[in-house]
């Protein structure tokens, strides 16, 4: 069980703890502090400064390479206090109300996402990028609190300031409506792809089924088929071009041809027929024939 640290300076406890943590990660930086020693061969630790930057630096690069949730736990219980203390200091000098316990967890919760990012080339390595992060994390919170403060002679009980950080009624609502318009013409996508699949040969839909389905390799797939692997490529092209090209042609079908001028060729693809003509109605029962077509050949 591990014990709590309630002072970062309490040598013992400190002791204690990495020579745990060391039993559960193997990490030899660890043991090594947890002895008194320094943490690798060749680096300095005469001073008790040095020690600690060794083992924060130290409990960073374990959780780096482990992602070990107790060496991350210990990480912050002997750093919250000089952090808090850090943040505090900073917004003493600032106008605006931040929560320091807030910036403070936004800063772990950085350095929880980022361990990747981490050098310990050094002793102080851990407290110089921390403290950056915390630096960094403080001016985003100061910035989010100035775009917020805006003054108002109305009285704020009668009429509340707008909230900028959620998205306008009316923009949520345009949003809703033009994913409506992609589901439906995915959709529409889909139905014309499985009416012209169903129309491929059986080596065709067998070919394309184990490529594009199943995630069998091509080599796998001219195996299943008794045919040569060059003959795959070239029965999953056909097949391929079969598919776009029938989609083009029945998509064609739809558009409303437009009068010629000029002895120049009718529009070949218009998709939008205006709401309530006859046109749109044919739209509509064409695409339903469509939708009919392709759920029968999914149900055979």
């Amino acid at each position: 069980m591990l014990h709590s640290v309630q002072s970062p300076t309490d040598r013992r406890v400190l002791a204690d703890r990495l020579l745990e943590l060391w039993e559960l990660t193997g990490d030899a930086a660890l043991h090594h502090l947890a002895s008194g020693e320094p943490p690798r061969a060749g680096v300095e630790m005469s001073t008790e400064q040095h020690y600690l930057d060794w083992v924060s630096t130290s409990l960073m690069d374990c959780y780096k390479n482990t992602g070990a949730a107790q060496v991350f736990a210990l990480l912050f219980e002997v750093n919250r206090a000089s952090f808090l203390q850090a943040i505090q200091a900073k917004l003493r000098r600032s106008f605006h109300h931040v929560d320091a316990q807030d910036v403070l967890q936004e800063v772990f919760l950085n350095i929880y996402r980022y361990p990747h990012r981490f050098l310990a080339d050094r002793a102080d390595a851990f407290r110089g990028w921390g403290h950056r992060i915390a630096r960094n994390t403080l001016l985003k919170f100061l910035k989010g609190q100035s775009r917020l403060a805006q003054f108002r002679e109305l009285d704020e009980e009668l009429v509340q300031p707008e909230d900028l950080r959620t998205r306008r009624p009316d923009r949520a609502a345009s949003e809703a409506e033009s994913s409506v318009v992609v589901n439906r013409a995915y959709l529409m996508y889909l139905q014309l792809y499985l009416l012209h699949f169903s129309k491929l040969s059986a080596k065709e839909r067998r070919a394309l089924t184990l490529v594009e389905v199943d995630g069998v390799s091509y080599r796998d797939a001219a195996s299943d088929l008794g045919i040569r692997l060059e003959n795959l490529k070239m029965v999953i092209f056909r097949g391929r071009r079969k598919i776009f090209r029938g989609m083009e042609q029945s998509l064609g079908s739809l558009a409303l041809p437009d009068s010629p001028v000029d002895g120049e060729k009718p529009a070949r693809a218009r998709l939008v027929a205006p709401p309530g003509s006859a046109a749109s109605a044919s739209m509509r029962g064409r695409m339903t024939n469509f939708g009919t077509i392709a759920a029968s050949s999914v149900t055979n």
